[in-house]
């Protein structure tokens, strides 16, 4: 086939083929249309319960993330040139640069302050809140897969992290709608008359979208963002806390905070491109988790004769089949194997065509960031150095003047200041060579 040849739709095919759950007769678009959402605010543990399913579908439109990183994106750039002093040039507009809101005596500035300080507690809480509800579970799915059957125990445990059941969905989901708040970040900044960097607003906007794409279409990848950042978050914004309120804070941790950052995306592309090269062996794992006691009705039976009881029996992978006070990773992954090993595609990792197309957009969007943020760690690196190197210097002169007044001010002899030290002696071993 010539390069000519390839054209769009054949390209999306080979990068998006048809995921077991998807129909293999239907074009890529049909496809998306077709991928449930995950399970909704009626299945979830109270009180998420009483978020409407109107509103949690609502969330999920594409439209809705879409318009709001757009206006995000460019009404912070709008803020740095109007408000704020840009990065070159001087005052934006020849104005002078805006001062900062927070500071001062003023009721205002009072009020201000309380509100950054509220802010950051919340996200420290909540930040703290998710990574608590979520790596436990990651953790004992991980633990059970193993036990059940060693490396490729593991990779089922990877490929079926029950992020589109009602175990983890609400926590997924709550994430995701954390993200359009957490631009008020944003808004912090310039109101201390700061400026949004490209960073921070590509961040948001980019964090946004990519939560959206790989919770509407199942990606089951999701738990590495959510885990991984609501934990690197939990020590930001519990920083964040502390430096508004003016208390002390882990000085190792904060100057590490931006390497955290660093591992925590570097680590994720890593992880969750390992769904593409993850190859599973349901069969295995079924006979496995049977062994473990699993599947009480298969206890002392031949490896055939408990595929064939389970196949036959066990009921395929439900999005509502659980909730987190009931949640057994044993019972859910052995509902994954089975569902899997009947599938039309067995051994394949991601269940659907929109999963592949999440992790390809999650991976679009994270190299870029890496980039920025070792821009900006090489940046406070050098600034920190050019800084400690002129302290260094300062100290040195201050040192030197404070020697040159103490001479000034000493005995003298004769009307000559008494020298000291090295000085001293070389001009008595010199008198005395003289006589």
């Amino acid at each position: 086939m010539s390069s000519s040849s390839l054209s769009v739709p054949v390209v999306s095919q080979l990068l998006l083929a048809a995921g077991p759950r998807d129909d293999p007769s239907s074009t890529l678009l049909e496809r998306l249309q077709a991928v449930p959402y995950p399970p909704g605010p009626s299945s979830w543990p109270a009180p998420l319960d009483r978020i409407g399913n109107s509103t949690y579908e609502w969330s999920l439109q594409a439209s809705v993330p879409i318009v709001f990183s757009l206006v995000y994106y460019v009404v912070a750039h709008a803020a740095n040139h109007f408000f704020a002093e840009e990065h070159k040039g001087g005052p934006a507009n020849g104005k002078a640069a805006s001062r900062d809101l927070t500071k001062g005596s003023s009721i205002f500035a009072s009020f201000l302050r309380l509100l950054v300080i509220l802010h950051n507690a919340f996200l420290a809480l909540y930040s703290a809140w998710t990574f608590y509800q979520m790596l436990p579970v990651v953790l004992r799915s991980f633990l059970v897969g193993y036990r059940a059957a060693g490396l490729p125990g593991m990779r089922l445990a990877l490929c079926s992290m029950p992020t589109n059941t009602v175990t983890l969905a609400p926590y997924a989901w709550l994430f995701y709608m954390s993200k359009y708040y957490e631009v008020i970040d944003s808004a912090i900044l310039v109101l201390k008359g700061k400026v949004v960097s490209n960073l921070q607003s590509y961040h948001h906007a980019g964090a946004l979208l990519a939560m959206w794409i790989a919770y509407r279409y199942q990606a089951t990848p999701v738990w590495v963002f959510v885990t991984f950042n609501s934990g690197v978050h939990t020590a930001m914004y519990t920083y964040y806390l502390c430096a508004a309120m003016k208390w002390p804070f882990p000085r190792q941790l904060k100057r590490n905070l931006t390497t955290l950052q660093i591992l925590q995306i570097t680590s994720g592309v890593v992880i969750t491109n390992l769904y593409w090269v993850s190859t599973l062996h349901p069969r295995s794992m079924l006979i496995g988790l049977s062994k473990l006691g699993f599947l009480d009705a298969v206890k002392g039976k031949s490896a055939d004769e408990i595929l064939q009881h389970v196949l036959s029996v066990a009921p395929p992978l439900s999005s509502s089949s659980s909730s987190t006070s009931s949640y057994s990773p044993g019972r859910e992954l052995f509902q994954s194997a089975a569902a899997r090993a009947s599938s039309r595609l067995p051994g394949q990792c991601l269940e659907y065509a929109g999963s592949g197309l999440a992790l390809h957009f999650n991976t679009a969007y994270m190299l870029p960031l890496i980039i920025l943020f070792l821009r900006f760690f090489v940046r406070s690196y050098s600034r920190q150095r050019t800084t400690s190197a002129t302290s260094s210097v300062q100290r040195a002169e201050s040192a030197a003047e404070e020697k040159m007044k103490k001479l000034d001010s000493g005995p003298r002899e004769n009307g000559v200041a008494k020298a000291s030290g090295v000085f001293a002696n070389g001009g008595s071993n010199r008198n005395s060579k003289k006589r």
